[in-house]
């Protein structure tokens, strides 16, 4: 049977959405998950089902035991309590509902060892939660060299390159030793979790992907390949290693 891979995906609340509802009844909560990375992960040879945030933490481990794979996705900043930071000038919207339970569910992955992909905030969480911390802004605390948050460019404008590093997941996926890539945010890698090694590299230095040093199915970009495979082919290379690795499982 094909994979199964589990997607997080984003908690709106009902109080959030403030009359510009489009769909449900007013006092209802409602998840969204951009189609790009069901699509994305059914192309590479994958089952992709939306995991809910849900209150009840207990059900993370309940779900995964379901999955062959987690992919943690993008979404709103994480909160800065997680990596040891008070709340700093640049911090965007933060749901700590969603950084629970996802927190939950990234337990529960690692502990039944099967493959998990972090996207963007993802990527971000799984640093975090090895031990790593972030910049809340990079432009007010890293660099403006490289325009990483680029949403007005559109989710298939490639905006920079990236040095995926030899003997890594990256350079074995893509084939490549430099990919140019989306980039849609605002915060970054300030320090890399002591467990995980960098495996892409932005100009400016700043870490873009990376994989943990003893556990070879736990890996993150920061870039959302899922944006660019109708466009771009080569970012199917992601999803097809990541589905393989859960096929394995």
């Amino acid at each position: 049977m094909k994979p199964l891979i589990g997607i997080s995906t984003y908690f709106v609340a009902d109080k959030e959405l403030q009359g510009r509802r489009a769909r449900g009844a007013e006092g209802q909560d409602m998840l969204m998950s951009n189609l790009d990375y069901s699509r994305s992960v059914h192309e590479g040879g994958g089952i992709p089902v939306a995991l809910p945030t849900l209150c009840d933490l207990r059900a993370a481990a309940d779900l995964v035991q379901r999955l062959d794979g987690l992919l943690l996705a993008g979404g709103e900043d994480l909160a800065p309590a997680l990596f040891r930071q008070e709340v700093r000038p640049g911090l965007g919207p933060v749901i700590e509902r969603r950084d629970q339970y996802e927190w939950a569910l990234l337990k529960a992955a690692l502990a039944k060892g099967i493959p998990i992909l972090g996207i963007c905030r993802g990527f971000q969480l799984l640093n975090v939660y090895f031990g790593g911390t972030l910049y809340q802004d990079l432009v007010t605390y890293y660099s403006a060299e490289v325009p990483h948050h680029s949403v007005h460019l559109g989710r298939e404008a490639l905006v920079h390159e990236v040095l995926l590093l030899e003997g890594t997941f990256l350079r074995q996926c893509y084939g490549v030793e430099s990919l140019w890539v989306n980039s849609l945010h605002h915060q970054g890698v300030a320090i890399l979790a002591p467990e995980l090694m960098p495996a892409a590299l932005s100009r400016e230095g700043l870490v873009e992907g990376f994989q943990h040093r003893t556990a070879p199915y736990v890996f993150g970009v920061q870039w959302h390949p899922e944006m660019m495979t109708e466009r771009y082919a080569i970012h199917r290379n992601l999803f097809r290693y990541f589905i393989e690795k859960a096929g394995d499982s």
